[in-house]
């Protein structure tokens, strides 16, 4: 039995591409650049939030330009995070399932919006930790924060389990010796989500819960 279960946030947990697009357009329209598609920000998605900003400008942008980005980027997105996002179709259940285990998220989204998010959405009661993106562990795919739930709880890594959508999350989960369970809802392309090999890969969550059950997690 798991004793430990870690999810991401964006395209994991919580469908927040809708309001990401809605603020890199914003912040694109108002630096003079050409706005950029739903999958083109999909694309984008998943790095942190100066990764997001500077390849939707088009990559390799000067320090000060980035930086004037970022900061038009999160005066919109703070308006907007929450217009459209919410948890993915069966996410309550799973989180329901192993609501008696130790539950945490990593994500590379910065505070505040991570911690927001989570408590607007009334998940906050399921997570012991959050652990956001620029705090005080390296970004993802750095498992240093992985590696400390597993210390913090005192959990061995065979006993922990890494819900993500991402070959990053796959990585993650892989660097800290951990099992990666990939859903195939949220961010990342199949085919590469395939490419990278994880030990579990569902297209939903459902399917993942039936899994967990029949195995025991």
């Amino acid at each position: 039995m798991k004793k430990l279960i870690v999810y991401d946030l964006d395209g994991t947990l919580v469908d927040t591409l809708d309001d990401i697009t809605t603020a890199a357009n914003l912040m694109l329209t108002e630096m003079g650049a050409r706005t950029i598609s739903k999958l083109e920000v999909r694309g984008c998605v998943g790095r942190g939030l100066q990764e997001l900003v500077n390849e939707c400008l088009g990559g390799e942008q000067d320090s000060k330009r980035l930086a004037e980005g970022m900061k038009i980027y999160r005066r919109h997105y703070s308006k907007h995070m929450l217009d459209h996002s919410q948890p993915y179709p069966g996410a309550m259940q799973v989180l329901e399932h192993f609501r008696a285990r130790v539950q945490a998220v990593i994500t590379n989204k910065p505070d505040p919006y991570a911690t927001q998010m989570i408590e607007a959405l009334k998940l906050a009661p399921f997570f012991s930790a959050i652990i956001p993106g620029g705090g005080a562990f390296p970004k993802k795919p750095n498992p240093a924060s992985l590696q400390s739930l597993l210390t913090l709880h005192n959990v061995r890594a065979d006993d922990a389990v890494f819900i993500g959508d991402s070959v990053v999350d796959i990585q993650t989960a892989r660097g800290a010796g951990v099992m990666n369970a990939t859903v195939s809802h949220g961010l990342e392309d199949l085919e590469a989500l395939q490419a990278a090999r994880p030990d579990r890969l569902f297209p939903h969550f459902s399917a993942l819960l039936a899994c967990a059950k029949l195995e025991k997690w």
